[in-house]
C-alpha cells in the first residue's frame, strides 16, 4: 500500500540527503553510461511535431449483451440485493471476500499487546482506549519515560483473519496503513509486510484507490487526491462480480406490479445484471482477475480508470497486463492467475477456470475442505490413476488429498504467510523462496502481454509498453537492470509523444523518468503539460505537482513553488513535500512558515531527526525550553 513510486526531491530540508537516488556503488558506472547515452539521444531527436488536430480517439469499449456494462449504470450497494437474495448474501459474508474489510469493532479485535522492534529502535503498543483500538509507536529506550512518536485510533481492518489482519488509520483526513499487523498463524502482533527493516515508513504509507480496489467494495478518492478516501462500501460486495445493480433493481421493482410468468415458463437470461455463469471463460476470469492477477506491470489504458471496469467486459479494455519473461520467479500472494495459466490442466481444458474449484458464495468449513476440493479434482480425474506408490501415498496423504501433492502450500514474499500454489502439476521439490527475496527478480527481461492485446495498436501500444517498463523499473531491486528498463520506457514514451500523442499519464511518466535519470532538461515542462492535460490519477497528479515544485525550487524560483506545494498538501500526506516547503518558506523570508512546515513534516514522519534538531534549536532560541526538549528527545538517528 505504499506510495513507492513517488519521486524524491533534489533539495530537502534539515540535513536530509540531497541525492534523489540511492544507488548501489557497483551500479554507478553503468548508470552513468546509460544516462549519458540517453541524454545524447534525447538532444539529437528531431523537433516536436505539432499536435494533430484530429487527436487520437480512444479505442471503443467491447460490446456486451448485458445492459449494466454501460458506464452510466449506477451502483446501488449490496444492501439492495439482500431483499431478494438473502441466502446468497448470508453465505457470501462467511467467505474470505465477504469479510475483506470492515470498520474496527473492539469486540472482534485481537488482544492488547506490546512488542519491540530493535531494527528500527521502536516499541509498538496495541491498546483499547476511549472505546477505540489504538496503535502506538514509541522510541525503544532504556529509561522509564515513554517517548511517543505516533499514536492513532484504528478505523478499518483489512483481511478476513484467515492469514492476517492489517489496519488502516485516518491521519489528517488521509487514509494510511499501520505498521502493525495481526498474524493468525502466530497468534501475535508483528510488523506489517514491508516494515521489518530499520528505516520503515511508519504511519506514512498511503492507502489509496490502487490499494482499496482489491480490499474494499466501493471506495473513491476525494477531489483527485492520492489517499483522502470516501469509503462507500467497505466489504467487497455483490456488484464487484455482478456489475452495477441499478437496472436490475428497477426491473424487479417493476415486475412486482406485473402478473408473474407461468410456473413452467423457461427462465430467460436477465440482461440487466451480469451472472458470471453466462460468461465465456475469458470474460468470467476477468471478474476474478480484478484482484487475483498481479503481473510484472499493469498499465491503465489511455482515457480509462481501473474502476471503470465492468464485469462482462474484457479486462484489456481497461488494463494492459505484462509479464517479464524471467524464469523461476517466486510466487506472489496474488499470483494465482498466472500460476493457473501455466498448469497443464488449464491448458488442456477449455472449461477449467477459477470457479471450477471456488464458489464465490461458499467457503467450505475446515472439516470438509479437503473432501470439497478433492471432489473438484475428481470431476476430471480418477483416483485410481494416481501413480504414486500406495505405501508412499498412505504415509504422506492417507486420505489421498490431491491438493497436498499437486497444489502444495508455498512460501510468499510476505513474512509469516504461505498460500496454495495454483500451478496444478507435479511438484517434485517443495517450493521455496530464494535466499535473498529482494533479489528474486534481478536480471533483465522483456515485457510480454499476459492477455491478448491485439486490439492495442500503434501509439497506444507504444504508450502502454513504455509505461509497463517504467512500472517494472520501479519494482526492480537491481539498479542496473532498473536503469535499462527506464531507458526502454523513455525511448518508447518519447516516440509516442513525438508522434503527436498527448496524454497526461504519458507526460507525467516522462517527467518522472527524466527526473529519476537525472536528465533535468524538460522535467518542468513535461510535468506542467501533464497538469494542463489533466485526467491524471492521484499518483500521477501528486508526482507532477511535486516535480514542478522541485524544479522551480532548484531554479531559484522558490516563491513560485509554494502554491504547487500547498495544493500537494491537500492531495497527499507525505513528509518529503513539507521538507521542500520548509526550504521554500525559508528562502522567501517566511520563518514562521518554515517552522510550520518542519513541524508538519516531523508529525508525519517522526524519524526526521535532523528536522527535530532544527526545531529544538528554534524553540531554544525562542525561550521555549519545554518544546525544545520535546524535539531533542525525538532527535534519535
Amino acid at each position: 500500500m505504499a506510495d513507492a513510486s513517488a519521486p524524491q526531491p533534489a533539495v530537502v530540508s534539515a540535513g536530509q540527503p540531497r541525492s534523489r537516488l540511492r544507488r548501489r556503488v557497483g551500479a554507478i558506472v553503468v548508470v552513468a553510461l546509460i544516462a549519458a547515452a540517453v541524454a545524447a539521444w534525447w538532444f539529437a531527436r528531431p523537433p516536436e511535431p505539432p499536435v494533430q488536430p484530429a487527436g487520437f480517439p480512444l479505442p471503443p469499449l467491447s460490446s456486451s449483451p448485458f445492459l449494466n456494462t454501460a458506464p452510466d449504470v449506477a451502483y446501488v450497494g449490496s444492501d439492495a440485493c439482500l431483499r431478494c437474495h438473502p441466502n446468497h448474501h448470508s453465505r457470501y459474508h462467511r467467505t474470505g471476500m465477504g469479510r475483506s474489510m470492515a470498520e474496527v469493532d473492539l469486540g472482534r479485535e485481537p488482544h492488547d499487546a506490546d512488542f519491540d522492534h530493535p531494527l528500527s529502535k521502536r516499541r509498538y503498543q496495541v491498546r483499547r482506549k476511549d472505546g477505540q483500538l489504538w496503535h502506538r509507536e514509541l522510541l525503544l529506550t532504556s529509561g522509564p519515560d515513554e517517548v511517543v512518536l505516533s499514536e492513532f485510533p484504528l478505523k478499518y481492518v483489512v483481511g478476513s483473519g484467515r492469514h492476517s489482519l492489517t489496519y488502516l488509520v485516518e491521519a489528517d483526513g488521509f487514509l494510511v496503513e499501520s505498521p502493525v499487523t495481526w498474524y493468525t498463524s502466530k497468534q501475535a502482533w508483528g510488523m506489517s509486510p514491508g516494515y521489518d527493516r530499520a528505516n520503515h515508513s511508519g504511519f506514512e504509507r498511503a492507502t489509496g484507490e490502487s490499494c482499496l480496489i482489491c480490499h474494499a467494495g466501493h471506495a473513491e478518492a476525494v477531489d483527485g487526491s492520492l489517499h483522502r478516501m470516501r469509503i462507500k462500501e467497505a466489504v467487497i460486495g455483490c456488484e464487484r462480480c455482478h456489475g452495477p445493480g441499478a437496472l436490475h433493481v428497477e426491473r424487479h421493482r417493476a415486475l412486482h406490479h406485473e402478473a408473474p410468468p407461468p410456473h413452467d415458463a423457461p427462465e430467460p437470461i436477465d440482461t440487466t445484471i451480469v451472472n458470471p455463469a453466462h460468461l465465456s471463460r475469458e470474460l468470467g476470469e476477468a471478474v476474478c482477475q480484478q484482484c487475483h492477477l498481479r503481473t510484472s506491470a499493469a498499465v491503465v489504458a489511455r482515457g480509462r480508470k481501473p474502476s471503470d471496469f465492468r464485469p462482462g467486459l474484457p479486462r484489456q479494455d481497461f488494463l494492459h497486463d505484462y509479464r517479464l519473461d524471467i524464469p523461476d520467479a517466486s510466487m506472489t500472494v496474488v499470483g494465482h492467475v498466472e500460476q493457473m495459466h501455466l498448469s497443464r490442466c488449464y491448458q488442456a481444458s477449455g472449461t477449467l477456470t477459477c470457479v471450477t474449484c471456488h464458489d464465490p458464495h461458499f467457503e467450505p468449513r475446515p472439516a470438509i475442505r479437503e473432501r470439497y476440493y478433492t471432489k473438484a479434482c475428481l470431476s476430471c480425474h480418477r483416483a485410481e490413476h494416481c501413480r504414486v506408490d500406495p505405501r508412499q501415498r498412505q504415509r504422506q496423504s492417507p486420505r489421498n488429498d490431491c491438493v497436498q501433492c499437486h497444489m502444495p502450500r508455498s512460501p510468499t514474499e510476505i513474512p509469516h504467510l504461505a498460500f496454495t500454489h495454483h500451478r496444478i502439476g507435479i511438484h517434485d521439490k517443495p517450493p521455496s523462496l530464494p535466499d535473498d527475496p529482494d533479489r528474486a527478480h534481478d536480471g533483465f527481461g522483456v515485457l510480454k502481454p499476459f492477455l491478448d492485446l491485439s486490439r492495442v495498436k500503434g501509439l497506444d501500444e507504444k504508450r502502454s509498453l513504455g509505461l509497463g517498463y517504467l512500472e517494472a523499473a520501479n519494482r526492480q531491486k537491481d539498479e542496473a537492470t532498473a536503469m535499462r528498463y527506464r531507458e526502454l520506457a523513455l525511448r518508447l514514451l518519447t516516440e509516442a509523444r513525438d508522434a503527436g500523442l498527448r496524454d497526461g499519464a504519458l507526460d507525467a511518466a516522462l517527467a518522472r523518468l527524466r527526473f529519476d535519470m537525472e536528465l533535468d532538461d524538460g522535467v518542468l515542462e513535461l510535468a506542467q503539460s501533464a497538469l494542463a492535460l489533466g485526467n491524471l490519477d492521484g499518483q500521477d497528479h501528486c508526482n507532477a505537482l511535486f516535480l514542478v515544485a522541485d524544479m522551480l525550487a532548484r531554479q531559484g524560483r522558490r516563491g513560485e513553488a509554494i502554491p504547487y506545494l500547498e495544493k500537494l498538501g491537500r492531495l497527499r500526506r507525505h513528509s518529503i513535500q513539507w521538507l521542500l516547503r520548509a526550504d521554500c518558506e525559508r528562502d522567501a523570508g517566511n520563518r514562521p512558515g518554515m517552522i510550520d512546515a518542519l513541524r508538519t513534516a516531523v508529525a508525519i514522519n517522526p524519524r526526521l531527526w535532523k528536522a527535530h534538531l532544527s526545531l529544538a534549536d528554534h524553540y531554544r532560541s525562542a525561550g521555549d525550553a519545554m518544546r525544545a526538549d520535546w524535539h531533542k528527545r525525538r532527535a534519535v538517528p
